[in-house]
């Protein structure tokens, strides 16, 4: 009875599998209806099952099996074209032979299951004669996957062998522990001058290297599994909601952890239906849009930056951030004043909240407020992140990024405050010297707050004592080093005391309390037996960070600048045609990267959307006279830079080229020549740079920045009262 157990299993398994493809092709016969390929597949398909189900003495599975196999033949012969009905009726039978391999599997027989009400269907279908082609043609052998001598091709499969995930977890960690004892014996062994043992040491590290190396490569398995059914859930999912829906998936063969492939099933399962019902309009609609009737769903996956990135994208309305401000104002998820201070980016994370809808009446598909929130819950809780980016009218895309695993990572261990932490090697870009040794690299400040220059590109700067609030102030002439990290899209500086070793650690899982602090990703056992707290670098920059994709975070501080003497800081930009212009520095509120595709419009003038609000965008080289150039492809992709200029509830973007510097204005160097927005020029860093008139700037994109405000307007011919006006008038 145990091997008559076991094999009973095998054939479940293995008819799981077997209809997850035949879901997949039978909708994709729909839009290939003379594919001999995927006919002889799903023959194939059924035929296995009717013929184990005959020895395993399963009648009732067996007499559905037949009954649609009976079809497939007629489709396979080319007696029959495939239509909706067919494709119903077959799809039915797939659903009625997973309700029996369940209960086979639950209680070891088929059960109760009715199969006679599909059968009967299948028959009149078989009965229809509007549904038969006329033409009977010749179809060879081998286009039906079988070989002139009445062999099966060999596939992939035939090479293969199933193993018990719970075997392959529990070599996971035991991999796992020998890793740790591994990284132990190297320590203990260095500085030893036997060797013997130093020799035994480096062939046990080189053999624990390729163990892992292989259970690794057993536990990853193409992401294309992950969607193998989706095309039936769409399908099904656009004919309730009354939608035409096309999907199309890219990089099925990027690979996973499987434990990790089965945490993010539901989230993309969320994410579909939430495209297909919310994203993608009716037919009427989109024609009337101008759009084709049928919408498309993209779902593709590839690896960046160490990590799995899955995209879910729809080319549907968009998402309303009015509606969705609305909604949480509404059901007092956020105030209006925190509404106020959210970037659009921000706005958008709201839908993750728990009990979050937008839709307008409860249906089967959608309203009760759990799916974003599901999406956001597991996909944090593997050490991912989920972000959102919508245009009205062109569409939404959902990204996911996820670990590729969560077992054994390589990492570096860095010393803060006397305590060890691990940063995963896969953020980190560089380690530089903050004395300026590091070329190219320099630590200013903004007012208080510290800045990390390096080459071109301005950085947040960050102590790790600081983000974990140890309380433990740095002493004067304690060494530091600055890791330069990269979380996701986000750039910038980690202080920390000293950098020991690089390491292959083993992840443990921490306390909800610790992982809702935000900056713990998990924890391990170093070498010499302490336990070390591995940096979430994502959770890091989210919640450091928030708001500055890229660029530091130039906003004014508490701290008054105090009065302007001859010696002022500037921000040096530059714009087309290598120009270079300097703004005075105490009237930069922000420095952001955003999107070139959220340039908006309101009449003839050019908008954005940040923080909730309608921000009115000028460009300083149109402004400046200068021609406007196309877009390169680099800089497409670099984005827009924008110079953010806020008085009280006024806000106006400035776009620039780049941001070069910040330096030291000499005011008894300026030259009087002024031109339209230009109160002057000077010369700084060996370049003659002009000198912005921030008021007239700013006056162009908003006419009622200056309201109310105290401050007398600059007398534009005298150029240090103008660049004091601009100063003191921010």
């Amino acid at each position: 009875m145990g091997s008559m157990d076991e094999i009973v299993h095998e054939f479940v398994v293995e008819s799981y599998e077997n209809l997850d493809q035949l879901d997949q092709d039978l909708v994709a016969l729909e839009g290939k209806p003379g594919s001999r390929e995927l006919l002889s597949r799903i023959f194939r398909t059924i035929h296995t099952i009717k013929g184990t189900c005959g020895f395993l003495a399963f009648g009732r599975l067996e007499s559905l099996a037949h009954a649609g196999e009976s079809l497939l033949s007629e489709l396979r012969d080319g007696r029959r074209v495939i239509n909706q009905p067919t494709t119903d009726v077959l799809l039915r039978m797939v659903d009625t032979v997973r309700e029996i391999l369940a209960s086979i599997e639950t209680c070891g027989a088929e059960g109760d299951i009715g199969v006679e009400a599909v059968i009967e269907q299948i028959r009149a279908v078989l009965d229809d004669a509007a549904t038969q082609s006329v033409p009977e043609v010749d179809i060879a052998l081998t286009a039906l996957g079988t070989m002139a001598d009445g062999s099966e091709p060999t596939t992939a499969s035939d090479s293969a062998i199933r193993v018990d995930v719970d075997v392959l977890d529990d070599l996971m960690r035991q991999v796992g522990e020998l890793v740790l004892v591994r990284n132990q014996i190297t320590r203990l062994v260095g500085g030893q001058f036997d060797g013997d043992l130093v020799r035994a040491s480096a062939r046990l590290s080189l053999v624990a290297a390729e163990l892992q190396e292989g259970v690794m490569r057993a536990r990853m398995q193409p992401i294309g599994h992950l969607w193998a059914r989706m095309p039936r859930v769409v399908r099904d999912l656009a004919a309730v909601c009354g939608h035409r829906v096309r999907l199309e998936v890219v990089g099925g063969e990027t690979e996973l952890d499987r434990a990790l492939l089965e945490a993010v099933k539901d989230p993309l399962v969320h994410l579909v239906r939430n495209a297909v019902d919310h994203g993608i309009e009716d037919a009427e609609t989109r024609v009337a849009a101008g759009k084709p009737a049928e919408g498309v769903l993209t779902i593709r996956a590839y690896h960046a930056g160490g990590r799995v990135v899955i995209e879910v994208e729809d080319d549907g309305k968009g998402i309303d951030a009015d509606r969705v401000v609305a909604v949480a104002v509404a059901r007092g998820l956020r105030t209006p004043s925190q509404i106020a201070a959210m970037s659009a980016a921000d706005v958008l994370q709201l839908l993750f909240l728990p009990g979050f809808s937008t839709a307008e009446a409860l249906t089967n598909v959608s309203g009760r407020g759990v799916g974003l929130d599901v999406v956001h819950t597991k996909t944090e809780a593997i050490g991912g992140t989920v972000e959102v980016e919508s245009r009205i009218g062109h569409g939404t895309l959902w990204r996911l990024r996820i670990p590729l695993t969560l077992a054994i990572i390589s990492a570096i261990i860095v010393e803060s405050a006397g305590e060890l932490y691990c940063i995963p090697a896969v953020h980190v870009l560089k380690f530089i010297a903050p004395d300026g040794q590091s070329a190219g690299a320099t630590v200013e400040h903004v007012g208080v707050a510290p800045v990390l220059r390096l080459r071109d590109t301005l950085l947040p700067l960050l102590g790790l004592r600081d983000v974990l609030e140890s309380g433990h102030v740095r002493s004067p002439g304690v060494p530091s080093v600055i890791a330069v990290l990269q979380a996701d899209t986000r750039c910038f500086g980690l202080i920390v005391d000293r950098v020991l070793d690089t390491e292959e650690i083993v992840v443990k899982p921490l306390t909800a309390r610790l992982t809702g602090a935000g900056v713990y990703a998990g924890a391990t056992l170093l070498g010499d037996g302490r336990v070390s707290l591995i940096l979430d670098v994502p959770g890091i920059a989210h919640r450091s960070l928030i708001g500055q994709p890229m660029e530091a975070d130039l906003e004014p501080t508490a701290v008054s600048p105090g009065p302007v003497g001859a010696a002022n800081q500037v921000l040096v930009v530059g714009i087309a045609g290598g120009r270079r212009v300097a703004i005075p520095l105490p009237a930069v509120t922000r420095l952001e990267r955003l999107s070139r595709d959220v340039v908006e419009h309101v009449g003839g003038r050019e908008v954005v959307q940040y923080r909730g609000g309608i921000v009115p965008l000028v460009r300083l080289g149109g402004l400046l006279g200068q021609r406007v150039a196309c877009v390169g492809e680099d800089l497409e992709q670099q984005g827009l830079l924008v110079v953010m200029f806020t008085r009280g509830s006024h806000t106006v973007a400035v776009e620039v080229q780049e941001a070069l510097d910040i330096a030291d204005d000499d005011v008894a160097r300026h030259s009087q020549i002024n031109d339209r927005g230009v109160l002057g020029s000077t010369v700084l860093g060996g370049r003659v740079t002009e000198l912005l008139d921030v008021r007239h700037t700013v006056l162009t994109g908003d006419r009622q920045f200056f309201d109310g405000a105290d401050v007398a307007p600059p007398d534009t011919t005298d150029v240090d009262r103008a660049v004091l006006g601009a100063v003191v008038g921010l």
